[in-house]
């Protein structure tokens, strides 16, 4: 064929892989740069020039999220398959340009930016062919990931050298872990006295505030600065301090401000007895300040924030005052006795200061004992924990050593969204990089690093990711022993039109003067202008909302400021800018509302709901809202409490709407109202064929109870004339013989089967040790394993819940004809519950490990794909209909799941998680649905939108920071290096150095929220719409430190602006863009009940569904009706026996009628009525041991009230003689007892029942 691409003169093709690269890569890639396309780029040169296929084996990407690692996979994968085409995409086709042309020096284009890379067109198809065959099959090197997961990666290989359990679980849920320590801390006051009593003083301090008394908030923000890396340094001075010693400091710290306030008085009154003894006068000072000034230090009541005296001319003298020469004379005595009471009151304030502080800071150490108790209590580490672990314990380990334990060398590295990575990330990758940099592999190919990142989007500093980091590598850093570094700027923007890129060049560049840090200011003014791309015109508008006149009655009824006023003009003017864009032909799916606040995308989400703009959102998405699981989580209420009317309410209404229709929504409800007894309840839903136990849901494990909920009200398929679906796996002999080896509990999750379970993991055979510990180390690191675990009705050998893969590792028992048979039947079962099971022998695992690892990486991957492939569209759940919400179902439960293994928790204690957390899960946003989206600015980074909209674009930048400061103290003082302070303007009188911290932080805080801002305002492709609000003072003053304060300078400098002007237009509202055509890669799968609701396949116990022959079906219905009848005491018992049945998947809901039929006519039977009457102590299926150790087991014992039995044996099929002999052996056993047996009498059950008194 003929291609497009007309390669230049490029190098030699015997050029190798990073030899026309330099070691170390800085891309300073600013908003819509295409920094993706560059990475792909590089990494692409990398395996497709070098000699062996798989040299991405010896690469690492790193980036943030879960989405950029498939984003990045997607890319080169997807590349090279385009690449190994006959005819590539055009996009495929410019990148292989891109490979094959190089790039040259704008400035020198006799020299290379980028070179060629020495190949031709054939050779890249069949390189690509042959790079795609190989990651196919060995997908688990193709290693991108997110910077979590390889340091997860990490101490998953140290964990032994660290102490770590091999099965730790790592969990993202700090929040809780932190309330969870917490709590346990407040619940010790009472036992442990100096604990208590520091309590008690601080609950009494906050009062005297007239704060709350409530101190977990703040002792729960000393835990969040265990676990904030930006802390790390700084705690390391306290946590070797008990609560004992910081008690002692802060009386020290009290007393000293005592002592320094008494000083201060004394030197007040060594001033006041210089103007007595030298006889001024005090009206000769200009209006008595300077003694009204030392008077007041004297009486206890000066303040720093008052007028001081620094400078000779500070002291002002009457011009009239006759002792002038005489106070002229004593100035210098006098300011110099006003520093040292100034210095004196410098150090009360910052000792106050740091009081305020030091009683939650002296329980950092029992926060952090508490928390690691936790987590070793539930086996989980904190993933915040891990960058201090491994900075702590593997950094200076030899990097040989590491990659040693890794498993796999590293000789070329990319870092995306390197502004994100926190310091202690980056120092903890540098030796593994260095030593990469510092030498070359077999082939004399040099290790790289590419590092890609934009300072100006480094918005999260919270949690340890800087700018300055970048920065500083930008300029001269290089923390590695190669010099070869280079810096390439990104600087064209390929996403949006002129008009939007043109705005922002001009905007932040004017910004810029907001700094006065010169390395933030040189950001913006020498950084942030790009260049435009082919896309000419785009829109941008500047609007303001009109001014609110604050009112007696508005104040009154709307709070501060008039703010539900405000907010209602902001949705307004939302609302119109969506019509606006409507009208000029965009779809609701183009557009996005970006807001610096969640409870401001609620507001808006809220009024635009009400006009009926379709929306998604995190709040719209949140699974808490899905009527499907408020019904589960009202039934988890009532479950817990009977008495909440209100939970039995929705729950009723629920089935008002969806379940029957018997009667009018209102008349249901108040039906099932009036119903107060339980059993009452359940009878009269059974009427409307609601069949439940709620006693016997209460009974199950939370996981269980969910899912039986879920079966029985979410689901109907399979009770709406289908009947429940019933595996026929094998009769109670072989159920019984089959539990021996684990195969079936017989209880869902009971205590037997956890029990036996977690025996099993304790005796492992040979072959399942083996395995295990191939599962725990490096071997199949990126997928976790279970062992011994309970799946549904089984215990499996091993299985990786996230993947649906069972591994089963077999013994010469399995070999056996009938076992053949009960593990055929029992994978067909995990089949339909969803589960992939591959069996290995233990001959295979001894002797052939590797083999078997890779089989089951091979399935591994396959079943990846498949889910991948499978995952189901997801759409919100408005209804509550059948399969429309199932989505948010598996969610739930998933979180069930989770807190049911980890916490082993109850009904109770999940409820009172879910009202803590419930607000936190949403599901995943659905691609190309026709509906405007609602994110915050932090969530939209990294994506693009044709037309945004950016309402509240006013934040005060002066409201109170979170952050405190950590300043420098005297040691000497109170044994302390470091003390945790207010961050407030205060600082300013504590030092210069303090002065300095305090700016700096200042500074800092500017840049995070200019950050945002150029984030917010780089998200636009087409139109652009701020909405903002002057907030000019009564005098049409600018407000300071407010972001509106940007777009009115911005205004102004265009000699644009006009305070009775609210709107501003840039460019052409005109839609210039065609509509891009969705491609779904998703697929819609239809409700499988059977996967869904595995609840709903029971084991038939006895093969109730088999009933076929005649004379099988006789004999298969006897057995049902003898098991049931074993549920059955008195006559009272007959209702709730069937409903149990149904719930164990014994009978189905239309063979109800036929078994309670029959159960009734034995249990009214004329012989046999006396034997179920009340009154009298029964014993079903009891066993009795006989004195020769031998044991027998009756149907049925009645024991009347003068010990006499009357003995019932169900029999099935013919008469036979032994029946008769068995029940005579009773009887001598019973009477060897002391009782006398009154009554002997087989009853067999077929089609008819035959009574047979002996």
């Amino acid at each position: 064929m003929e291609h497009k691409i007309n390669p230049v003169s490029a190098p030699s093709p015997s050029k190798r892989a990073g030899e026309g690269r330099p070691s170390f890569s800085i891309y300073d890639a600013s908003a819509g740069s295409g920094k993706t396309y560059a990475l792909v780029k590089e990494y692409l040169k990398i395996i497709l020039v070098a000699p062996k296929n798989d040299a991405y084996r010896n690469i690492l990407a790193i980036t943030f999220t879960n989405k950029a690692v498939h984003e990045m996979k997607s890319r080169i994968v997807g590349s090279l398959s385009e690449f190994a085409k006959d005819e590539p995409s055009d996009k495929a086709q410019d990148l292989m340009k891109d490979l094959l042309n190089g790039k040259r020096k704008e400035n020198n284009p006799e020299e290379w930016s980028e070179e060629p890379i020495g190949l031709s067109i054939i050779q890249i198809k069949t390189k690509s062919q042959q790079i795609i065959k190989h990651i196919i099959h060995n997908y688990a090197a193709f290693d991108i990931s997110t910077i979590d997961k390889f340091t997860h990666k990490v101490i998953r290989a140290f964990a032994h050298d660290l102490n770590l359990p091999m099965t730790f679980e790592v969990t993202l849920d700090t929040e809780n872990l932190l309330i969870e320590a917490v709590d346990a801390i407040i619940a010790q006051a009472g036992e442990d006295e100096t604990l208590t009593k520091l309590l008690i003083d601080f609950t009494m301090e906050k009062t005297d505030d007239d704060k709350s008394w409530d101190i977990s908030r703040e002792i729960l923000e000393t835990g969040r600065l265990v676990l904030n890396e930006n802390n790390r340094n700084e705690i390391t001075h306290f946590q070797d301090k008990s609560i004992t010693e910081f008690v002692e400091i802060k009386a020290k710290l009290t007393q000293a401000c005592k002592d320094l306030e008494k000083q201060t008085i004394v030197f007040a009154e060594e001033a006041l007895t210089l103007i007595d003894k030298n006889g001024i006068d005090v009206k000769s000072f200009s209006r008595g300040t300077f003694p009204n000034h030392i008077n007041s230090i004297q009486q206890g009541k000066f303040n720093l924030k008052n007028k001081t005296f620094h400078e000779f001319d500070d002291v002002a003298i009457n011009k009239t005052a006759k002792d002038r020469v005489i106070i002229e004379n004593l100035i210098p005595e006098f300011l110099q006795i006003l520093t040292k009471v100034y210095s004196a009151f410098e150090k009360i304030n910052f000792y106050k200061a740091f009081l305020k502080n030091i009683t939650p800071l002296s329980l950092l150490n029992t926060v952090s004992n508490e928390l690691a108790k936790i987590q070793e209590e539930q086996n989980v580490l904190s993933i915040s924990e891990f960058n201090a672990i491994i900075h702590r314990e593997i950094q200076n380990q030899p990097a040989p050593f590491i990659y040693e334990r890794l498993g796999e060398r590293y000789r070329h590295f990319f870092i995306d969204e390197f502004q994100d990575t926190s310091e202690m990330q980056w120092q903890n990758l540098i030796p593994l990089i260095d030593n990469a940099l510092s030498g070359q592999d077999d082939f004399g190919v040099k290790g790289t690093l590419m590092i890609v990142g934009d300072p100006k989007q480094s918005i999260y500093r919270w949690r340890g990711g800087k700018a300055e980091q970048f920065i500083e590598l930008s300029k001269d850093q290089n923390p590695f022993n190669n010099p070869d570094k280079r810096l390439e700027h990104l600087d064209k923007n390929y996403r949006s039109y002129s008009q939007i890129i043109e705005f922002n060049n001009d905007f932040f560049k004017l910004l810029s003067n907001e700094f006065e840090h010169l390395d933030y200011k040189d950001l913006y003014e020498n950084h942030s202008h790009q260049k435009t791309n082919d896309k000419t015109g785009g829109y941008v508008n500047i609007s303001f909302i009109p001014k609110v006149e604050k009112t007696e009655c508005n104040s009154e009824d709307s709070g501060d400021e008039g703010t539900i006023d405000k907010t209602d003009l902001y949705v307004l003017a939302t609302l119109n800018t969506i019509q606006k864009t409507l009208k000029q032909g965009f779809q609701y799916k183009d557009i996005v509302i970006l807001t610096r606040k969640r409870s401001q995308g609620i507001a808006i989400a809220n009024y635009l709901t009400e006009q009926g703009i379709p929306l998604l959102s995190s709040e719209t998405l949140m699974i808490q809202n899905a009527t499907e699981v408020r019904l589960i989580i009202h039934l988890l209420k009532y479950l817990k409490n009977s008495s909440d009317l209100e939970s039995k309410a929705n729950f009723l209404q629920y089935l008002a709407q969806n379940s029957q229709d018997k009667l009018l929504i209102h008349d249901f409800i108040a039906q099932g109202m009036a119903l107060f007894q339980e059993t009452e309840f359940e009878n009269w839903l059974m009427s409307f064929e609601v069949s439940l136990s709620f006693q016997n849901i209460r009974k199950k494990s939370l996981y269980e109870a969910v899912e039986t909920i879920i079966a029985k009200f979410l689901f109907p398929v399979l009770s709406k004339g289908k009947g429940d679906l019933v595996v026929n796996q094998m009769d109670k002999a072989c159920f019984i013989e089959s539990n021996k080896f684990g195969y079936m509990t017989g209880g869902n999750y009971s205590h037997l089967s956890i029990d036996k379970a977690k025996a099993m993991r304790k005796e492992p055979t040979h072959a399942e040790k083996v395995l295990w510990m191939e599962f725990k180390s490096k071997s199949l690191e990126d997928y976790k394993f279970r062992q011994q675990h309970l799946i549904d009705d089984f215990i499996v050998d091993f299985v990786c819940l996230s993947k649906k893969l069972i591994v089963e590792v077999d013994d010469e028992y399995h070999f056996t004809e009938e076992q053949i048979q009960i593990d055929k039947n029992r994978t067909n079962t995990l089949n339909i519950l969803g589960y992939k099971v591959i069996r290995f022998t233990n001959e295979q695992v001894v002797k052939s490990i590797s083999d078997v690892l890779n089989k089951i990486k091979e399935e591994l991957i396959l079943q990846e794909t498949f889910l991948n492939s499978s995952s189901p569209v997801i759409a919100p759940s408005p209804s509550g209909r059948v399969g429309e919400g199932n989505a948010y179902v598996q969610y739930f439960l998933d979180i069930v799941l989770e807190r049911d293994i980890r916490n082993q928790a109850g009904i109770s204690d999940f409820l009172n998680f879910w009202d803590k957390n419930a607000e936190k899960f949403s599901i995943p946003s659905p691609e190309g649905t026709n509906a405007v989206r609602i994110m915050t600015i932090h969530k939209s980074k990294g994506l693009e939108f044709p037309v945004v909209i950016f309402p509240f674009a006013e934040e005060d930048y002066n409201r109170k920071p979170k952050d405190k400061l950590w300043l420098n103290a005297e040691e000497q003082d109170f044994g302390l290096p470091k003390v945790l302070i207010d961050n407030s303007s205060a600082v300013e009188g504590f030092g210069e150095e303090a002065v300095e911290i305090y700016n700096q932080k200042k500074q800092e805080e500017l840049l995070d929220n200019v950050n945002v801002l150029y984030v917010a305002l780089t998200r636009a492709e087409e139109q652009l719409y701020v909405i903002s609000n002057m907030n000019l003072s009564s005098k049409g003053e600018i407000p300071k430190n407010n972001m509106c304060s940007f777009f009115i300078n911005y205004l102004d400098n265009k000699g644009e602006f006009d305070e009775d002007k609210l709107e501003y237009e840039f460019g052409n509202a005109t839609k210039l863009s065609s509509a891009k055509p969705h491609i779904d890669t998703s697929k819609t799968i239809p409700l499988v009940s059977e996967i869904l609701n595995p609840k709903n396949i029971k084991i038939a116990q006895r093969e109730a569904l088999m009933w076929g022959t005649h004379q099988q079906e006789a004999i298969e219905y006897g057995n049902v009706i003898h098991e049931i009848l074993s549920f059955v005491k008195t006559k009272n018992d007959i209702d709730l026996a069937i409903t149990k049945s149904i719930e164990n998947g014994l009978i189905t809901f239309g063979q109800k009628e036929t078994v309670l039929n029959t159960i009734q006519e034995i249990v009214n039977h004329s012989e046999l009525e006396i034997c179920f009457a009340e009154g009298n102590e029964v014993l079903n299926e009891q066993t009795i041991i006989q004195k020769q150790g031998k044991s027998i087991k009756p149907d049925r014992m009645v024991l009347t009230k003068n010990k006499e039995v009357l003995l019932l044996d169900y029999k099935t099929g013919t008469h036979n003689v032994k029946y008769q002999q068995q029940l005579e052996n009773y009887q001598t056993a019973i009477e060897l007892m002391g009782y006398k047996v009154a009554k002997k009498v087989l009853i067999y059950i077929g089609k008819e029942i035959d009574v047979v008194n002996l």
